[in-house]
């Protein structure tokens, strides 16, 4: 009659490596979320023909920038814009000005970019037909992702340490190899 429960596995069959590895995966899995800071999380009222700011600083290092938005109350379309901070002087007098990205004007939307380090100031625009305040669900997040899990390049030392490594490994696994294969083919046993 088959054991069941107590012994050294339990009776569901996976083994403590079993469970080892996958407690393993779970952590490697962890590793590389990236952290997500929400920044903004609210209902904004921009007025009738204008427009409404907020700053956005990334000291530490660079970010997605993830933001959306839909338009509860008024009319018309509202444009989000994320632009360099010199650049929203421009937008104040109405001239030209150079966004990073911008929606169009529309009662919902969104972007998601990348973005290295400096300062930023992210718009939401009522501008286009100006007869009604608009009221809009914004939400802004901050992205870091982590940094080992961007790609890095080993120096040129460095890589030919790697290789060389990597070949001798493999040369002693080669030889290890063929010294048991030799013993199975010919009938002799491996002296190691």
């Amino acid at each position: 009659m088959p054991r069941r429960g107590g012994g050294r596995f339990p009776a569901a069959g996976y083994g403590v490596g079993d469970q080892g590895s996958m407690i393993l995966g779970l952590v490697l899995a962890l590793a590389v979320v990236p952290e997500r800071l929400p920044l903004i999380q609210e209902t904004v009222e921009v007025p009738p023909g204008q427009w409404r700011a907020f700053d956005i600083t990334l000291g530490q290092q660079p970010a997605v920038v993830e933001c959306s938005f839909a338009v509860v109350s008024g009319r018309s379309g509202v444009r989000l814009a994320l632009m360099p901070r010199p650049e929203m002087g421009r937008l104040g007098w109405s001239r030209p000005h150079r966004g990073m990205i911008s929606t169009g004007y529309e009662r919902e939307g969104g972007f998601r970019v990348a973005v290295p380090k400096g300062a930023y100031t992210l718009v939401v625009d009522n501008q286009l037909e100006g007869r009604e305040p608009a009221r809009v669900e914004l939400s802004v997040a901050l992205v870091f992702t982590p940094e080992s899990s961007a790609p890095q390049v080993l120096s040129p030392r460095r890589r030919a340490v790697v290789v060389a490594l990597s070949l001798a490994f493999f040369v002693v696994v080669a030889f290890y190899a063929a010294w048991k294969l030799r013993g199975a083919l010919f009938g002799r046993p491996p002296d190691f």
